[in-house]
């Protein structure tokens, strides 16, 4: 039923747009057959005394570098081509390459944009938009996100989603009373992650699709610009290589920006759908039984600019706090499954300040310190406090 709602949503977002004049703008960034370079970079020394690997020698300080080229090119009035790679160093000091996106937008008309290929899933904010560090205000990534440049021992509880598919974004104008934003998208969807028992959740991008069913999902935001904005987001599709069993999220997001100061948080709910079987039952198979596993967390972050004291030197000093927290139900009945889950939910607080050199190249000074909630489920849980000093710019 939830499928047939989103596939009626994406439908119903096209033959709105119908209503709406199909024009090209006039002039546009980009002239017809240019290629163009835009993109960001950054260099970040990482201190972390505490940290230990999983055999429990300890992790060593690192410096890991990343450049992030993005390429677009206009191939007519109504299409762009954008791809995105990573460059990246890994704390072996080897070298990481990766294609965050490549995909084609066709300018339907001036409300409404058809993407099609791999593309960042407009699933909150953060992942979207956010997360190129030179717009991201602190040097980590908040704590309900892993991966993409790791947690510590902290578990995040998303990801920054890609996928391949199509999405239809839309862009309503009210005139005085602000804007109304829409996503809908139909992508490959999560996949099972490899185990003795099946495996958990896997919803980074990869070719192909592991069962017949697609996943789908989108956005709905209200805007004031430029002072707030919020929204939220939802994604399901089935992840088990049977097509049986159902990974569901939901986000919601809030932006606030003042003059001097602004506010931004995600609150992230997930369910995952698994299986198993009671033991005591002859020839020792028990009872199947289907169980939710659920997980959820949220942050919030706030900055401050010093310019608003008036001292001219004191204009590129900005300072950033941010509180993370994530929980799950894990309880050892779906250890098997979830196993990288177990105890490494908690909390986490980052302070920093940042010296902005140029409108897109800042210095960043930052500590986190970080609570787990569970350690003895955890099995690796150690001390994680981390000080980050980060040099990122965009271009």
């Amino acid at each position: 039923m939830k499928k047939v709602l989103l596939q009626s949503a994406v439908a119903a977002a096209i033959s709105m747009s119908l209503m709406t004049t199909a024009t090209a703008q006039e002039s546009s960034a980009l002239d017809i057959g240019r290629l163009a370079l835009a993109g960001y970079g950054d260099v970040t020394y990482i201190d972390q005394p505490n940290m230990k690997d999983e055999a429990g020698n300890d992790i060593q300080n690192n410096v890991v570098a990343r450049f992030v080229p993005i390429f677009l090119f206009q191939l007519s009035e109504k299409i762009h081509i954008e791809a995105e790679l990573e460059f990246a160093t890994t704390s072996e000091g080897e070298t990481e390459t990766v294609l965050e996106y490549a995909n084609m937008h066709y300018f339907f008309n001036d409300n409404t944009i058809i993407t099609a290929g791999k593309f960042l899933l407009p699933f909150g904010q953060f992942g979207a938009n956010i997360h190129p560090s030179w717009i991201n205000k602190a040097a980590s990534n908040p704590g309900i996100y892993g991966g993409h440049g790791g947690n510590g021992s902290l578990a995040g509880v998303t990801y920054i989603m890609n996928d391949t598919g199509v999405n239809v974004s839309n862009t309503w104008d009210l005139g005085d009373a602000g804007r109304i934003f829409t996503d809908f998208y139909a992508v490959s969807g999560p996949r099972q992650e490899a185990g003795d028992h099946g495996g958990g959740v896997e919803i980074e991008s990869k070719n192909g699709d592991n069962n017949d069913s697609m996943a789908f999902g989108g956005r709905i935001a209200y805007a004031f610009l430029p002072e707030w904005e919020i929204g939220m987001s939802y994604y399901s599709g089935a992840y088990s290589d049977d097509g049986d069993l159902n990974y569901s999220a939901y986000n919601i997001d809030f932006n606030w920006v003042g003059s001097y100061s602004s506010v931004r948080g995600e609150i992230f709910g997930s369910t995952a759908e698994t299986e198993g079987e009671d033991e005591g039952e002859e020839e020792g198979h028990g009872e199947e039984w289907v169980k939710d596993f659920d997980k959820s967390g949220w942050y919030i972050q706030g900055t401050w600019q010093a310019r608003q004291l008036g001292k001219a030197w004191l204009n590129p000093v900005e300072f950033v706090v941010r509180y993370s927290d994530t929980e799950s139900d894990f309880d050892g009945s779906v250890e098997h499954d979830f196993e990288e889950d177990g105890g490494k939910t908690g909390s986490r607080i980052y302070y920093g300040v940042n010296y902005w050199l140029e409108p897109s190249a800042v210095l960043k000074l930052g500590a986190e310190s970080t609570s787990i909630e569970n350690e003895e489920a955890s099995h690796t849980s150690v001390p994680d406090d981390r000080i980050f000093l980060q040099l990122a710019f965009g271009f």
